[in-house]
């Protein structure tokens, strides 16, 4: 007996209540939304049920019929991915092309029927992009990407074209990520040949502020990266600046990164426009940041 995923279940339900209604619709709920219909889907646990609305707001949302999407990266993208290939398999959706931004992405677009454009370079533009952030800042919408889950031979440095070069670009966050003062670590890509000198460079810039470590492939990690260190599709290697203190400005820090010899480019994300869709207990929280500046709540 076929056993349906249980994703995959309240997406069949999400698809025939569109198809009954002939119409497409979006609900942004200050109530905790009605899952009735997920009772029996035990494996299907509170977080997941919130994340996938905010995947299916996105995609009901912002996909149309006829565009270039830039398909992300993480929990919450996966789930965006899903559901619209179930939108183009039953008809509510056609003729999209999407531009994967790592191998998941791919992998998960094509198991659900998604017409992909492996390269990004072969692509004139993107009509539209989603992602997961890591952590995001309050207001200005900036946020890092791909604190831990990085594989090796996959490339940030696509993924972070992609998400930059897109007209209109969604990140997926949730309330805990969502912080007026961001606090982690941010990758940071740089030649390998040259690691040591670059980390110590970086590592004198935040003298007393940050630790820097390079990420292994394999094992536990260590400053050096035991003896099988992370190398992207490109040929770099990744540094993780570990903040001790909360980071009072990404773009500062984006600025002083780019500074230092070796550094290729790092996860934190500045694009405008860009509409962050945040997971709350309550529903979902839409807050746009528009190119004059202007930051807006839905």
């Amino acid at each position: 007996m076929a056993i349906n995923h249980p994703i995959t279940s309240y997406l069949n339900f999400q698809i025939n209540k569109q198809i009954t209604n002939q119409k497409i619709t979006s609900t942004i709920t200050k109530n905790k939304p009605n899952f009735k219909h997920l009772i029996s889907c035990s494996s299907l646990n509170s977080s997941n049920v919130l994340l996938f609305e905010a995947a299916k707001h996105t995609v009901d949302t912002y996909v149309q019929s006829g565009m270039v999407v830039g398909l992300g990266s993480g929990v919450a993208s996966s789930m965006a991915i899903e559901y619209l290939g179930h939108k183009l398999r039953v008809g509510l959706l056609n003729d999209v092309v999407g531009i994967p931004t790592s191998i998941g992405s791919a992998s998960e677009a094509e198991k659900a029927g998604i017409t992909l454009h492996q390269q990004y370079e072969d692509t004139p533009h993107i009509d539209f992009a989603f992602n997961d952030a890591d952590i995001m800042e309050e207001r200005s919408l900036n946020a890092v990407i791909r604190r831990q889950t990085l594989q090796g031979g996959e490339s940030m440095l696509e993924e972070k074209k992609i998400l930059d070069t897109t007209q209109n670009l969604v990140l997926m966050v949730t309330q805990k990520q969502y912080k007026s003062a961001v606090e982690g670590s941010i990758p940071v890509f740089v030649e390998s040949v040259s690691w040591l000198n670059t980390a110590e460079e970086i590592d004198d810039l935040f003298v007393g502020d940050a630790e820097v470590w390079r990420r292994p492939a394999i094992g536990h990690a260590d400053p050096t990266g035991g003896n099988y260190p992370l190398i992207t599709r490109e040929g770099h290697n990744v540094l993780d600046v570990i903040f001790t203190s909360p980071i009072p400005n990404l773009v500062e820090v984006a600025e002083l990164l780019k500074t230092i010899d070796g550094v290729v480019d790092h996860g934190i994300i500045t694009k405008t426009p860009c509409t962050a869709v945040i997971v709350t207990e309550s529903g979902l929280c839409i807050i746009e940041n528009t190119l004059s500046g202007d930051i807006s709540s839905l």
